[in-house]
């Protein structure tokens, strides 16, 4: 994977993330992550052979798979808000119709 590649994933991840509302110091680790990969993406245009010998090059075969885990726990968490807002609008009948007055 480049590093291109690598920083395209992120940020798909990161749209998802933004799409289903979610908003957590991951999300925001994520976002540092992204701006510091293109920084360095950036740093690397006018110097691409700086320190070549020192670079280690991490194991990114996981990186496409887990996306698509996040993708997969998104979708599990919109169903899960789903369900739960079902129940209490379930709930709220079944209160109104045993006569218990709810605020609005």
């Amino acid at each position: 994977m480049t590093l291109q590649e690598i920083l395209d994933t992120l940020q798909n991840t990161m749209q998802q993330l933004e799409d289903a509302g979610v908003n957590d110091t991951n999300k925001h680790d994520l976002r540092r992550v992204i701006t510091r990969l293109k920084i360095a993406l950036e740093g690397a245009i006018f110097d691409p052979l700086r320190e070549l010998d020192s670079v280690q090059v991490p194991d990114t075969s996981q990186l496409k798979a887990l996306a698509v885990q996040v993708q997969q726990e998104i979708d599990n968490e919109k169903a899960r808000v789903a369900l739960v807002q079902k129940l209490v609008a379930v709930s709220k009948k079944v209160i109104r119709a045993a006569g218990v007055p709810l605020p609005v």
